[in-house]
């Protein structure tokens, strides 16, 4: 073995060696942007997929894209907005006194505020999945809506968190 790579250790486990991610490590903030920026993106293309397959179908017996399918996205997406636009360094701006501007306080309750918008949107795809695609056996290709929708919310959530 050793005749063909001349740097073999017999402790590894595999004979070719791994790459090495050293230039992947140095720059995982960027890294990092993107991919949240690609699942972003990912998310609501499959909700505006589902958006265009719904109106493409002309059976009016099943469900279709109402106004409760969208705020589930929008939801989601506005919690990302609040989230992203908040200032990591005002989050521990205050002393620890009783008197002053609050602005921590302030902070951490937007940052709340965000990520309760980010959980509600994805919480209403689930329950409007459950309820108004998989409850009723609302078959193929009606399920995708609910599942695109979920997939959606899902994108812009894990964007951030």
């Amino acid at each position: 073995m050793s005749r063909h790579f001349p740097d073999y250790d017999n402790h590894r486990v595999c004979l070719l060696p791994f790459p090495s991610f050293t230039q992947f490590i140095e720059k995982k903030r960027d890294l990092g942007v993107y991919v949240s920026g690609s699942l972003f993106a990912l998310g609501w293309w499959f909700f505006i997929d589902a958006v265009v397959l719904s109106n493409t179908i002309d059976n009016d017996t099943q469900p279709a894209i109402g106004f409760e399918d969208w705020m589930c996205g929008i939801s989601s997406t506005l919690g990302m907005l609040i989230v992203n636009s908040i200032d990591k360094s005002r989050l521990t701006a205050d002393n620890f006194s009783y008197t002053g501007s609050g602005i921590a306080t302030k902070a951490r309750f937007f940052l709340f505020v965000g990520f309760a918008l980010m959980a509600g949107g994805l919480a209403g795809s689930v329950t409007i999945l459950i309820l108004k695609h998989i409850v009723p056996e609302a078959g193929q290709p009606y399920i995708y809506f609910g599942i695109e929708e979920f997939c959606g919310a899902l994108g812009c959530t894990k964007r951030r968190t």
